[in-house]
């Protein structure tokens, strides 16, 4: 009858004895070939009692057949505590080892995990095997690090740790080291069932054994090792298993595991381990000193494997590093294909591999120094700043940027972080404001009116919003909502007016930079971009305030003539309408105020002819939804009679 027990499951002394008595008499229970098993459960539990005080479990008293307890024939006495029965421990002991002699089976008690216990827990497991435990026709196992179990035991024996072990166990067997090779064996069996989801096509055998072979290998030094990396791996690579580089992310992995704070220098320091910057200038002697030092303190953070074994690997898997510490060694390395690889050293795939680490956004100190030092190239911020869109990072960098201040900008640079945001802000989400945050258009707002007020005259501000408008090619709302913000601030009447002093331009300067905008507008909208917009009818207030408002309005009658300049128009001009019908399923009395959107630029009944006509059409039901429902909201909202039904909604 064989017993594994784990005392790593249980904790305190009467926890350990109560649990190991429990499970021993619940395997003899369950062992049809033991004779006399209920007796000696009964005695086991009986003699448990008088170091637990714990009853004998209901379940684990013996049962009387009907004519047993009838004629009361060989019935054992249902005592509860073992010093009910009349007898003391001694005598229970005895008796229940000779009916243990009497077996023609032994006890084989396998205890596994001692090494992981406290000092005094390992104390109590040995004295139930030297004393409490010791019965007849019953063997343990221990399970044990020698080494380990004799230095906690100096602690609590005052014989030692030595001596107490070599009395206890009868016959030691000591288990060899485990080699290399055995390792790599159970490791490479191991990896098999990750392999099953790993697309066979992404999968580079050289590669692979190069890091391996290598450094990873000397990472492994117990199967332990590899149970740790196996778990970790098969529940992380499973998420991203179609985005990564199966190579890199299962030796990326390996760091996570064993060395996490090189790991963790490895994901805050981006701009050191990717060409995030190196295409955007050339990198300086300077510059290079300083990233050396920084890759330096990351290496030194190594404990698992040597220094230069760790530098190794990670010079395969980010190559940019040769030239901090390889750079007499001519290479090669192709940004473009290690993209394609998804390689962990591309920028664009490196923030995956931490997805798991890493709060959604985040932008380390070190990427963000990194960021705000490319301020003094035009061209290179302006990338970056679409990188951080493409990433997911560019709200958290606005917010950063607010919250840090920009007294650290150098005032040379000021004028290119102008011009990056307002040529790119149409491109970011937009957010939204709450109580506690703005959305990206006021964040950006207050990150250019700091900027701003960094120049003592309002003819240096005025200078650079002009020459950012001129030159902006993606954003045209940004444009619209700057300066009609900056035009609250000079209404009187408005809970936003400020003191001239405190105003970033004169009222003249104001003017011109909102005809400035009509011009820009007005190109938008002869290239056929503008009807397009998202933010089209806030654009087009600003079109009608500023300039021709009769340009304005021919405009929006010009375009709506077709399909698709009605369904931009009737999108954005309902645009919180269609929102809420999508997310709340029913019409709201206060979408009637929409119709101004529509009726400031065109009668909407002039509009009525045209939405019918779509309504009905056979190919009414191949638009998208959020096209159908412009249709819909605006023809009921105008109270159209059509030939087909339009579908009501409850109010």
């Amino acid at each position: 009858v064989i017993l594994n027990f784990s005392p790593w499951s249980y904790s305190g002394q009467n926890q350990l004895i109560y649990s190991f008595f429990r499970i021993l008499s619940s395997v003899i229970r369950q062992a049809a070939y033991f004779e006399n098993s209920e007796k000696i459960i009964h005695l086991l539990e009986l003699y448990v009692s008088f170091f637990t005080h714990q009853p004998v479990p209901k379940a684990l008293r013996p049962k009387h057949n009907f004519l047993a307890r009838i004629f009361k024939r060989n019935l054992i006495a249902q005592e509860t505590f073992g010093w009910e029965a009349g007898r003391d421990l001694t005598q229970i002991k005895a008796e229940l080892n000779e009916l243990l002699k009497k077996q023609k089976h032994k006890l084989i008690i396998i205890i596994d995990n001692i090494s992981r216990l406290e000092e005094a827990e390992v104390k109590q497991i040995f004295q139930i095997v030297k004393s409490m435990g010791d019965f007849a026709n019953t063997i343990y196992l221990l399970s044990l690090d020698k080494e380990q179990i004799v230095s906690m035991m100096n602690k609590v024996e005052s014989k030692g740790g030595v001596a107490y072990l070599e009395k206890l166990v009868q016959l030691p067997f000591e288990i060899p080291p485990i080699s290399q090779q055995d390792l790599d064996a159970i490791l490479t069996d191991r990896l098999q069932a990750v392999f099953t989801i790993v697309p066979q096509e992404a999968w580079n055998h050289d590669y692979w054994a190069d890091l391996y072979y290598s450094t990873l290998k000397y990472f492994f030094v117990s199967v332990r090792d590899i149970t740790r990396y196996i778990n970790t791996l098969s529940f992380s690579f499973a998420h991203v298993k179609d985005v990564v580089n199966p190579v890199d992310f299962f030796a990326i992995t390996v760091l996570e595991v064993f060395t996490p704070r090189v790991y963790y220098g490895i994901r805050d320091n981006k701009d050191l381990f990717t060409d995030l910057m190196d295409n955007v200038y050339e990198p300086d002697q300077l510059k290079l000193a300083e990233d050396k030092a920084r890759c330096d303190e990351i290496l030194n953070r190594v404990e698992k494997i040597s220094r230069d074994r760790l530098l190794q690997l990670l010079i395969r898997l980010f190559p940019r590093l040769r030239t901090l510490y390889q750079e007499d060694i001519t290479f090669f390395h192709s940004e473009a294909i290690a993209r394609k690889d998804l390689r962990i050293c591309a920028p664009d795939v490196f923030d995956v591999y931490f997805r798991l680490s890493m709060p959604t956004g985040t932008i380390p100190n070190s990427e963000m120094d990194a960021i705000l030092a490319m301020t003094n190239d035009a061209e290179g911020f302006a990338l970056t700043l679409l990188r951080l869109n493409k990433d997911e990072k560019i709200t958290t960098f606005l917010n950063r940027l607010d919250s840090m201040g920009v007294t650290k900008i150098p005032t040379q640079n000021i004028g290119n972080i102008i011009d990056a945001l307002i040529d790119g802000a149409d491109l970011f989400p937009e957010g939204e404001t709450t109580p506690v945050s703005f959305n990206t258009p006021m964040r950006i707002h207050r990150i250019l009116h700091q900027l701003l007020r960094r120049f003592d005259t309002s003819e240096k501000r005025y200078d650079h919003y002009r020459e950012a408008i001129t030159k902006a090619i993606n954003s045209i709302y940004i444009i619209v909502h700057e300066l009609t913000v900056q035009g609250q601030e000079h209404i009187e009447t408005e809970d936003t007016f400020v003191p001239l002093e405190h105003r970033d331009f004169s009222m003249d300067q104001l003017q011109k930079l909102q005809k400035l905008a009509v011009q820009k507008i007005i190109y938008w909208a002869e290239i056929g971009r503008l009807i397009e917009h998202p933010k089209l009818i806030p654009i087009l207030y600003g079109w009608k305030s500023w300039g021709d408002e009769n340009a304005c309005k021919n405009y929006v009658a010009k375009v709506t003539q077709e399909d698709k300049g009605l369904l931009w128009f009737l999108g954005a001009a309902l645009k919180d309408p269609i929102d809420q019908a999508l997310s709340n399923f029913e019409k709201n009395p206060d979408w009637e105020k929409y119709l101004k959107n529509i009726e400031d630029f065109i009668p909407p009944h002039s509009l009525e002819p045209h939405a019918k006509l779509m309504f009905e059409d056979l190919g009414f039901e191949k638009l998208r939804e959020t096209e159908q429902l412009a249709i819909l909201i605006f023809l009921d909202l105008i109270k159209a009679d059509t030939v087909k039904l339009i579908p009501k909604t409850s109010v």
